[in-house]
């Protein structure tokens, strides 16, 4: 697979994780996020070649100057993971006002929507098969729980735009993949009772959370031939089923 492998949320949990998971196995990683100093520290940290680059993906100028970028640099890319997600409040939905939701929307779907868009020229040059990975969530794949609307109706929107895409791309060599991970403790959820996440993870079969390192690990799969045939399938990552 030639060109390097873009990390879209590289600072957060799961982004350094797959970066690092990726960049083990010999992939030149390019990190991606907001703070440039976070990523060179990380960056310095990654076993293989990486790089780094800043921009505010829900600013359509700003996603197609970084890509403008990527291209000089790198003239195509291998592969695109897609690892963005903000921060969510554990509230009842009907005492949640309507520009919560406008958040999670611009940062789920806007920003996939444009970065999708944006990559598809350095994906699509038809020398070998690509990648392009969505981390979704497995609270779209059946009833999620309480207090989590904003977050759950942004990620089942992009969830079915990646399904869409992933028939769209697929005569182009590029493969679009849809990781459904289960409640991973990062930045993310830092927000949230000890108590909530107690009882998700008593809920669980195995009495724990998900971890970084096992969506890593399925990310780093999807990257092989073998996963060529779930491409466009959300592909659940947790340990065992909610009761």
């Amino acid at each position: 697979m030639s060109g390097p492998v873009l990390i879209l949320g590289a600072s957060g949990g799961i982004g350094s994780a797959v970066a690092r998971c990726l960049s083990q196995s010999g992939r030149h990683v390019v990190l991606h996020g907001r703070n440039a100093r976070a990523l060179q520290e990380l960056a310095a940290t990654m076993p293989g070649p990486a790089s780094v680059q800043t921009a505010d993906l829900i600013d359509e100028q700003a996603v197609n100057e970084l890509f403008a970028r990527l291209t000089a640099e790198h003239g195509r890319l291998g592969g695109v993971v897609f690892s963005i997600a903000v921060p969510f409040r554990n509230k009842l939905t009907h005492r949640i006002a309507w520009p919560v939701f406008e958040e999670q929307l611009h940062t789920q779907l806007k920003a996939l929507h444009l970065t999708a868009a944006a990559s598809f020229p350095l994906l699509a040059d038809g020398e070998s098969v690509t990648r392009f990975v969505v981390v979704s969530t497995e609270f779209v794949l059946g009833a999620p729980p309480v207090k989590t609307a904003p977050y759950v109706a942004a990620k089942a929107a992009m969830t079915s735009y990646a399904q869409v895409i992933s028939q769209e791309w697929l005569a182009r060599g590029i493969r679009v993949h849809i990781v459904a991970p289960g409640l991973v403790k990062t930045a993310l959820v830092a927000d949230m009772p000890q108590e909530f996440l107690d009882q998700m993870a008593d809920s669980m079969p195995e009495k724990r959370l998900t971890s970084v390192e096992d969506v890593a690990a399925m990310i780093e799969f999807l990257f092989t031939d073998a996963a060529d045939p779930f491409y466009g399938t959300p592909l659940r990552v947790s340990r065992g089923v909610r009761k």
